[in-house]
């Protein structure tokens, strides 16, 4: 396909944000899934690959970022970078183990002549993701639809999908809304989504789930032990798990926890059943086995039965990621051609 125009900002469309780090195997097939519409930019933002992903980008016509590395922190940093300097009216944010499906890209083609239909408190839009899941050779190991939202949280694109709450790592946003909502929080390593969702929606914004297929998302499997223990430990392999914490403390410090909470109920309902059970265990023994039952089955309605263990797990996550929240500035630059030396950026005020 044709590379990507180079535009003032007026006249992009849509750009594409890509954030990885060794990803060279997925990338070029990222790419050249992406939609064949006029007016698009490709940004690509690298987190010290030490592999070609930077080449393969370059080679694409992706606008290429990288990471200073003392900013290499989560993906919620390389998508803040790319959102500041994504020029398009809509940003559509890919990880780059991510390779976008024929039927999202087509809906993308068609978005800028069906713009003024769009609901006017619509500020996002995702779609399916399916999981595909790679042993340790990398062999596809299993396939999963509906990996993110279920069928249920989905509607027909036609009539711009239903309102959810909730995204992946694939996801369309209006880059106005972003930015007005303070742009995702580069320092937070978890929740980045629910975060930046939350203040989305309480300045009255809205997601729509399309039941349209969206994103491949090549991952390892992991069994239902090891999820449980990305939950319940620190540190799981090279993941820090502290993202629970660093996004409550990051509502409280600017005054907007209830906002957080009224989107995010979950872990703390759970934690309220279980502050409850001694004073109600003085009232009548068998009240707090009934009340944290309705809350299991309440989250297992809405979500799955093991989400009861995820929100559990967010309240150790929220307990030991508290005080590790560190807010920051990411440094960045960006990487032309080979040959070319761009100065480093240092973006101001953000």
């Amino acid at each position: 396909m044709d590379k990507p125009v180079k535009s003032g900002r007026e006249e992009i469309d849509l750009s594409v944000v890509v954030i990885g780090r060794n990803e060279e195997k997925i990338l070029l097939e990222l790419f050249r899934s992406l939609p064949e519409v006029p007016k698009v930019e490709w940004l690509y933002v690298d987190s010290q690959s030490d592999d070609r992903s930077v080449q393969v980008a370059l080679e694409q016509g992706a606008k290429v970022l990288r990471l200073e590395r003392e900013s290499v922190y989560a993906p919620g940093t390389g998508r803040h970078v790319g959102t500041l300097e994504a020029k398009g009216r809509w940003i559509l944010y890919l990880d780059g183990d991510m390779v976008l499906r024929k039927e999202f890209s087509k809906f993308l083609e068609s978005l800028p002549e069906r713009e003024k239909e769009i609901p006017p408190q619509v500020s996002a839009f995702t779609g399916r993701t399916r999981n595909i899941y790679l042993d340790e050779e990398g062999a596809v190991a299993g396939v999963k639809d509906y990996a993110v939202l279920g069928p249920a949280e989905c509607g027909p694109a036609e009539q711009w999908g239903c309102p959810a709450a909730y995204h992946g790592g694939a996801v369309l946003y209006r880059r106005e809304a972003v930015l007005a909502a303070g742009n995702w929080n580069p320092a937070v390593l978890q929740l980045e989504e629910i975060d930046l969702l939350s203040r989305i929606r309480a300045g009255g914004g809205e997601l729509r789930a399309l039941d349209l297929p969206m994103a491949d998302h090549y991952t390892p499997r992991l069994e239902f032990a090891e999820r449980v223990k990305m939950n319940f430990l620190p540190r799981y392999g090279e993941k820090r798990l502290y993202g629970a914490g660093q996004v409550v403390k990051a509502a409280l410090s600017d005054r907007r926890l209830l906002e957080f909470m009224r989107y995010y109920p979950y872990p703390f309902a759970v934690f309220g059943g279980l502050v409850m059970a001694p004073p109600l265990f003085l009232i009548w023994p068998p009240l707090p086995l009934l009340l944290n039952l309705g809350i299991a089955t309440w989250i297992g309605l809405v979500k799955r039965p093991y989400y009861y263990l995820v929100y559990l797990g967010n309240l150790f996550q929220i307990f030991r990621g508290f005080g590790r929240y560190r807010p920051f500035t990411p440094r960045y630059s960006e990487i032309g051609p080979p040959g070319e030396n761009e100065p480093p950026i240092c973006p101001e005020g953000v």
